[in-house]
């Protein structure tokens, strides 16, 4: 172990002693700062809730539609409760004239067919008013009586009248057709009613929780102990439903009954159907619920067309800040639910609640193309920061890598090491000066004085035979009085011969021309004017 890290310890070393491109390392600086204004980019996106806008979108759509439901719901069964009240008062008054007509108690109509008879034949017009009235599927009245009490399970069987449409359907949820559920079948013939085909006799309520206890139960007055049941499964048929259950209390505290109406789980999804909106499908829910679990076996749902809720299922709640999930076996919801009060006296503490339900994975396959979407326009920000990187980094270093390459090349005029770089020129004319000494304390002549020289070295050829004797005079070192004697010629003459030379070689005087000797003599150029 100490041997790789002394091995990677050299590595860096040797990595630092290498040196770096500059439009690398200019690369490297833009990339970074780039990917810092982005990430603060994304920050500022997400402290603004712009990636947690569906979510937000999504809880105030769902509380809106769930305000909606709960208000409806709740005057749907106030309304069936009030209903539900009248009816318990009006049956009340008709149980206890018969009972007092015949000067009997309730006990005494155990075991009496006639007087059961007489009994379900006086409450029927007020249970069958209540059905076509309420706005519900069916309508019921049970006596706290049984025809024969030695038959086994009498304890538990009661003799009452329970009407209920059948033939339901999503355009007409209540239709005129109703069928006789429960009670003594002669009723129904007398009435012209069809028989269920899983009529029975009498009803079991056992089969209703709560019911046998609101029996037992001494109450003043109907709206001290009335509730709504959780879903049961009506006997032998396919059916379920939830009952009202109020109780028929008589003058004296004595229940004479149950009564009320009841709203299948057929009627509620009919009554309630899914709501199709950006998010998916949206289904309505009643249920109670306990052990942060919504108990869908136990209550109703409305329409779950394109999703695949089960009602025999419980979810289990995970809260949420905008929203909570419910989790089923195989498949997840999402949605809110609030409590809602449909009863006065509620069986074994139950709570329930109205909940809006939609399935995740239509949210999820929502909010994906929208966060594709963003990241797309990410992605693009990004490659266009980059590209924008290079671009500078390249324009930045471009100008400096043309004057260093010119320099390198001999090309140090001042107009080609110019880079625009105040730092980089300055070194630059530094190099070129000091490379310009080292030129000429090594006899190199600068550019614009090795072309004078040129120029002055061809004009010489213009010059004649006798022009460049005289010239030569000069060269050697001697004086203009010299000159006549050396060349024998007269005085007049040599100053003709000066001044052809002083025209052809652009120059003013002798001074200036033996300026010019000198220096070419410096040079070791004095060859070519000879």
């Amino acid at each position: 172990m100490l041997k790789k890290l002394k091995q990677i310890q050299a590595l860096n070393a040797l990595a630092k002693k290498r040196s770096v491109g500059m439009q690398r390392k200019l690369m490297l600086y833009w990339v970074s700062m780039i990917l810092v204004i982005f990430a603060a980019v994304i920050f500022l996106l997400s402290v603004t809730g712009i990636f947690s806008r569906d979510d937000k979108q999504f809880h105030e759509v769902v509380e809106v539609h769930l305000i909606n439901t709960k208000d409806r719901l709740e005057g749907h069964l106030e309304n069936l409760t009030a209903q539900s009240l009248n009816l318990s008062k009006e049956l009340s008054r008709e149980i206890e004239e018969t009972l007092m007509q015949e000067g009997i108690s309730m006990e005494d109509v155990n075991d009496d067919p006639e007087l059961l008879f007489r009994i379900q034949e006086a409450v029927y017009p007020f249970v069958r008013t209540t059905l076509q009235t309420a706005d519900c599927n069916g309508a019921y009245a049970i006596l706290n009586a049984t025809t024969n009490t030695n038959l086994d399970g009498s304890n538990h069987s009661r003799s009452g009248i329970h009407l209920r449409y059948s033939n339901l359907s999503a355009g007409q949820p209540v239709t005129p057709t109703v069928v006789y559920f429960r009670g003594i079948p002669d009723i129904a013939r007398q009435k012209n009613i069809e028989l269920h085909n899983r009529w029975n006799l009498e009803f079991d309520i056992d089969q209703i929780p709560g019911c046998g206890e609101l029996l037992k139960t001494s109450l003043n007055r109907p709206a001290e102990g009335y509730f709504w049941s959780t879903r049961i499964d009506l006997k032998n048929t396919w059916e379920s439903t939830m009952l009202l259950c109020v109780p028929i209390v008589g003058s004296d505290g004595t229940i004479y009954g149950v009564c009320g109406v009841e709203i299948g789980a057929l009627y509620f999804q009919f009554s309630y159907p899914n709501t199709e909106g950006q998010f998916g499908s949206a289904v309505s829910v009643l249920a109670p619920i306990k052990d942060n679990r919504l108990l869908l076996s136990k209550g109703l749902i409305g329409n779950v067309s394109g999703t695949y809720l089960d009602a025999s299922e419980d979810l289990l709640i995970h809260q949420g800040y905008y929203y909570n999930e419910y989790n089923a076996s195989d498949e997840q919801y999402i949605g809110l639910h609030q409590i809602i009060s449909i009863s006065n006296k509620e069986v074994n503490d139950t709570t329930w609640v109205v909940a809006i339900l939609m399935p995740q994975e239509n949210y999820i396959i929502y909010t994906a193309s929208i966060r594709q979407t963003w990241i797309i326009f990410a992605m693009i920000l990004f490659l266009i920061l980059l590209a924008f990187s290079f671009f500078l980094a390249r324009k930045f270093v471009k100008p400096i890598i043309l004057s260093l390459k010119r320099f390198q090349q001999g090309e140090i005029t001042e107009q080609s090491i110019y880079s625009g770089i105040s730092e980089v020129d300055e070194l630059a004319e530094f190099l070129n000066a000091r490379a310009r000494n080292q030129r000429l304390e090594q006899g190199e002549l600068p550019p614009n004085i090795a072309d004078l020289f040129d120029q002055f070295i061809e004009r010489k050829n213009s010059l004649t035979e006798a022009e460049r004797n005289i010239l030569r005079y000069y060269i050697d070192g001697y004086e203009i009085a010299d000159i006549p004697e050396l060349a024998f010629i007269s005085m007049s003459t040599v100053r003709k011969h000066n001044r052809n030379i002083y025209d052809k070689l652009g120059v003013t005087s002798r001074d200036e021309l033996m300026l010019y000797i000198d220096l070419l003599r410096r040079c070791d150029r004095i060859q070519e004017l000879i």
